[in-house]
């Protein structure tokens, strides 16, 4: 070999150390870019006001402009949910339905409203009836909508006398596999509070994923559904509100891709009079707010629609008859009851399915999330 080569030879071991060395260098970053992009993956975060509670979309991508236009995906389709399910619209689809009552006529429901009412009913069996999409005129007389100032304490003759003459909706009988429906005189103005809220959920993970999001988080109100993963790289963590203690959680759920989770209470929409507290859940039997000491209820599952039916319906059933469904019925979910129902001040306690506790350890000593 000449000196020439040897020199040649040199230089190029010099060039392939220095190429294994960038090489080693790109793949030592590469899990914090996005394939192809050469840019971080960092979380964006977007906030509006919608359905009567804080609308959050969290978006995980190196482009801002391209989360910004999915979380304005998500602002529409629910704006459009809430066109379809808001009752203080005169000209809504639950509006106009709520008008119709009485009719002979067969009324022909949108997909979403079919979707909805269909879940709901099904809710209904499953809680004994409690579980009503059919309750708008007693959420009317304690004032919990959204044209109301504030709630309070009706006239018991007036519960007595909408109970007397409301069959809330079993006077509503769907057909052709729920896209049509019939509303007998009787029944009650539908109100969807308890499950509109995750069906728009479901809609807004599903208008994600079409745009091509892979890592989402959406929460509306205590109800949340995620895409793939958070900020760990294995799954976003989601605290559940602790019922009693404002900035404090009962613990931390860790969801991964197409999970949806539900929480409903009695601190979320109430007020006390005569030192009780009276809240926004209403019992279709008693015409009051229901009574069993249930606090808080969460639902972990695949869909958010019924998530959010389930977790309204445990509130009204109790701490044992709602846990009896959750077993029955091979749900996941927590219930957090007072240990005397009667008393405000009674200690808390709960009961949870072991699926549940599969993805959360309660600590009712509220412990923030650190």
């Amino acid at each position: 070999m000449s000196a020439t080569d040897r020199w040649i030879y040199r230089i190029a071991v010099v060039l392939l150390l220095a190429l294994a060395v960038v090489g080693m260098k790109f793949l030592a970053g590469a899990g914090n870019t996005a394939p192809g992009s050469g840019s971080q993956v960092v979380t964006h975060v977007f906030d509006s006001f919608t359905m009567g509670t804080i609308l959050t979309v969290k978006v995980r991508t190196p482009e801002r402009s391209f989360a910004e236009k999915a979380a304005n995906l998500v602002f529409d389709e629910i704006a459009r949910i809430n066109s379809i399910f808001d009752p203080g619209n005169p000209v809504s689809e639950i509006s106009r339905l709520s008008a119709l009552r009485g009719s002979a006529e067969t009324v022909m429901l949108s997909r979403d409203m079919s979707r909805v009412l269909s879940t709901a009913l099904k809710i209904r069996d499953l809680s004994g009836g409690l579980f009503d999409p059919a309750v708008g005129d007693l959420v009317d007389i304690w004032g919990f909508n959204n044209n109301s100032t504030r709630a309070k304490l009706p006239d018991s003759l007036d519960i007595t006398a909408l109970l007397d003459s409301t069959d809330w909706s079993t006077g509503l009988v769907l057909s052709d596999r729920g896209r049509a429906a019939r509303l007998g005189r009787n029944l009650g103005r539908l109100e969807m509070g308890g499950i509109a809220k995750g069906y728009a959920v479901d809609r807004a993970v599903a208008v994600l994923e079409a745009a091509g999001v892979r890592n989402a988080l959406v929460n509306l109100g205590g109800e949340i559904g995620v895409l793939g993963v958070g900020s760990n790289g294995k799954s976003w963590r989601v605290g559940v509100q602790h019922p009693r203690i404002e900035s404090g959680h009962l613990g931390v759920l860790e969801l991964t891709d197409g999970m949806f989770v539900a929480t409903s209470g009695d601190y979320e929409n109430y007020f006390f009079a005569g030192g009780r507290r009276y809240h926004h859940i209403l019992d279709p039997e008693t015409g009051y707010p229901a009574s069993g000491g249930v606090v808080s209820a969460t639902v972990v599952d695949s869909d958010c629609l019924k998530a959010d039916a389930l977790a309204t319906a445990l509130v009204l059933l109790g701490p044992a008859r709602g846990f009896e469904l959750l077993e029955k019925q091979g749900f996941c979910g927590l219930i957090v009851y007072r240990t005397e129902s009667d008393s405000e001040s009674a200690p808390l306690a709960y009961k949870a399915t072991e699926s549940f506790l599969e993805f959360m350890t309660p600590n009712l000593a509220g412990i923030p999330i650190p």
